[in-house]
């Protein structure tokens, strides 16, 4: 009797299992049917967009604008020795056998998802032993050549997707191929990279055990790589061989010689490959700079990661139409060479922007020394340094002006604050002056031609930090400033920001003074396009053009940054040149660490940085106006326009009483001339009957 109870009882329980089973094999029919169709609507060409320009190995071309408005071959650009692609062909199939066998050894079987991986994966992380990762070959590719790396399960499905129709518009060949080429393995992309950067040689001189170091690397780059990790490395490349061993892609003779050969492995110096030439050409300050910005609106327009928007820039066959203005770029690196014009220190660090009024990069240097290789480090557009009394002209006066709060020859208190700077509750007089004392009040002319610093504090307190803030940030693209800066007197009248600002971007926000207020966004490239002659991207309709001042408030602040050349108190009168009209603003930071000149002439903006990379006091702080004046001068020899700016309508020229800023009177004795805009007028300094204002000068001046 408790056999036959035993026998039911076992039959009923298998007729459940069996109904259980069948249950979840409709469910993941379902699921597999669900998502098959998903992939079949999946749009996406991203993948194809960069596997097709990864493979193409075509040269590049730079082209700058000449002056009859055609474009002429400037450079080309090659593919860097970081990022060598390499044919399937010349890979050697124990390196194929490699990766294959420690990363996807079903690879050759499934459509691009491995479901049994998946599964063991999975039911690992169930029993919490350690789990190897269950994406397959295909899917990591996918995820290396993609900028869609979030951590949820919709990432994880559009993965899966891509990687299936991946599969079915390439073969496998094709992308493993790819996977070699771009997959990271320590010391850059693919495995002709790795084998240069670890054995100094190809990877089709690799043997078996030199290829299993590369494939041992990928799991975990930083971890494996053996010109770091030299003890980690040997450990999973013997994971490797004996898994190639143990799927039977090596013999045991070979299984064994590669264990002996991997006890006393020799790797290359880590530094052995820094800043080595691309095919042998030392690229230029400027076209480093619009490779830099050409791959990164490459990844951001495409969603591509960097190292991809690398390759379709060095080996897409790509046609750049540049900004650069090849004599100003030549200018600038002759100067670089001229020991008269550039500092006696050899230490002394400068670094140079030029920039026209339509936001147009025309040059750039970023260093004081000869550039002899490639990648380094770039003191225009990537250091960040302290702009000091530079900042004044667009934080301070540019806004107080344009609101019509000043004038140009508004009495100004010079008298320090009391300000909490350490924020215990002990005010203290700040800031102080560079001239050491304070004149009571002072006219604003003079105190942007001093470079007064009470002058230009109390100004900003008056109109609000955050207002100053909003106007160089979201105006005039200051993106280096950050929100500790925007309550901060110190960083937008002084100077004194919290992490710096680059050369570049403040040459671009002093456009405004000589382009009737507007601020365009410095570019490097008008466009780029693919070997076909398609736009991929287009700089020439620039989006971030805006009117950020008024044109009448911007020719009155050209009229005082002028004074700051030609004035009697002048801090800039080095910088003039004759027959020319010259604007501009020096800059010194606290104990002298940093020293500016950012000076305009009609053809364009030219900033000057000079000072240390370990920040320390500045003896030759002449330096930047007279490296400012040389290029400036060499560049107006070609310039054919105006040699003046040109005041619009809108502005109004009238001596005013300098003991009360108003506009004089005939009782007025001691008189200059001022410039102001028509919605915009001081009163008269007394109340007698004068004649109208002029727009024009007065006839005796």
């Amino acid at each position: 009797m408790k056999i036959k109870k035993s026998k039911k009882y076992v039959s009923k329980s298998l007729r459940i299992l069996m109904f259980l089973l069948i249950l979840l094999a409709i469910i993941f029919l379902g699921l597999l049917l669900m998502f098959r169709l998903f992939v079949s609507t999946f749009k996406d060409d991203v993948i194809d967009l960069n596997l097709a320009a990864a493979k193409m190995r075509l040269t590049s071309k730079v082209f700058s604008l000449t002056e009859n408005g055609n474009y002429k071959e400037y450079q080309k650009v090659f593919s860097n020795e970081n990022r060598i692609w390499v044919s399937f062909e010349k890979i050697p199939k124990h390196m194929k056998d490699a990766i294959i066998a420690i990363e996807d050894k079903r690879f050759y079987k499934h459509g691009g998802i491995d479901f049994i991986r998946i599964s063991s994966a999975f039911a690992n992380v169930i029993i919490g032993n350690k789990s190897h990762g269950g994406s397959s070959l295909t899917q990591q590719l996918v995820k290396n050549i993609t900028e869609d790396s979030e951590v949820s399960f919709s990432r994880k499905l559009r993965e899966m997707a891509r990687a299936v129709r991946l599969e079915e518009r390439s073969s496998k060949d094709e992308i493993l191929e790819s996977y070699l080429n771009i997959a990271n393995f320590g010391s850059g992309h693919g495995v002709q990279t790795a084998a240069e950067s670890f054995y100094g040689k190809n990877i089709w001189e690799c043997d078996i055990i030199e290829s299993a170091a590369i494939a041992a690397v990928t799991q975990n780059p930083r971890k494996y790589n053996p010109l770091v990790n030299p003890e980690e490395n040997k450990k999973r490349r013997e994971v490797v061989i004996n898994e190639m061993f143990f799927q039977k892609k090596i013999t045991k003779s070979e299984y064994e010689n590669a264990l002996k050969i991997s006890k006393n492995m020799k790797f290359l110096n880590s530094s052995s490959a820094k800043n080595k030439s691309i095919n042998g050409v030392i690229r230029n300050w400027y076209i480093e700079m619009l490779c830099r910005d050409i791959i990164n609106d490459l990844a951001s327009k495409y969603k591509i990661k960097k190292n991809l928007a690398e390759d379709i820039l060095y080996s897409g066959g790509l046609k750049i139409y540049a900004c650069v203005d090849p004599y100003a770029q030549q200018v600038a690196e002759e100067t670089v060479l001229d020991k008269v014009i550039m500092p006696k220190d050899p230490d002394l660090e400068f670094a140079c922007t030029i920039v026209d009024y339509t936001g147009r990069i025309l040059a750039t240097i970023g260093s004081s020394k000869p550039k002899n290789a490639n990648l380094i480090y770039d003191r225009a557009n990537i250091a960040r340094r302290q702009p000091g009394s530079t900042i004044k002209p667009i934080a301070v006066y540019a806004p107080a002006i344009n609101m019509g709060v000043f004038t140009y020859s508004s009495k100004i208190p010079d008298k320090p604050l009391k300000i909490d700077i350490d924020g215990t509750g002990n005010f203290k007089d700040w800031p102080e002056n560079w001239y050491k004392n304070y004149f009571g009040e002072v006219i604003l002319q003079w105190a942007i031609e001093k470079s007064a610093n009470a002058p230009a504090a109390q100004i900003l307190n008056m109109i609000g930090s955050n207002v100053s803030y909003r106007f160089l940030n979201q105006d005039l693209g200051l993106k280096s400033l950050d929100s500790s800066d925007a309550n901060s007197l110190a960083a937008l009248a002084a100077g004194g920001t919290h992490m710096g600002v680059t050369t570049l971007e403040m040459t671009a926000a002093f456009q405004i003074f000589g382009s009737g207020g507007k601020y365009h966004k410095p570019k490097s490239y008008f466009y780029v396009t693919d070997k076909e002659g398609k736009i991929i991207l287009d700089n020439r309709y620039n989006s971030h053009s805006i009117q950020a001042i008024s044109t009448e408030s911007a020719y009155v602040l050209n009229r005082l940054l002028r004074q700051v050349i030609v004035g009697p108190e002048g801090t800039g009168k080095n910088a003039n040149i004759n027959d020319w009209e010259i604007i501009g603003k020096t800059g010194t930071t606290t104990d002298d660490f940093d020293s500016w000149f950012i000076g305009a002439s009609p053809y364009s903006v030219v900033g000057i940085w000079t000072g240390y990379d370990k920040p320390k006091r500045i003896k030759e702080k002449s330096v930047a106006m007279r490296i400012f004046k040389n290029i400036t001068t060499k560049l107006l020899l070609n310039y054919k326009g105006e040699h003046e700016f040109i005041c619009p309508d809108g502005v109004v020229v009238m001596p005013y009483c300098k003991e009360t800023g108003f506009l004089s009177t005939p009782e007025c004795t001691n008189t200059s001339i001022g410039y102001y805009t028509s919605a915009n007028l001081p009163p008269f300094c007394h109340k007698h009957n004068v004649p109208a204002a002029s727009t024009q000068p007065p006839p005796d001046l």
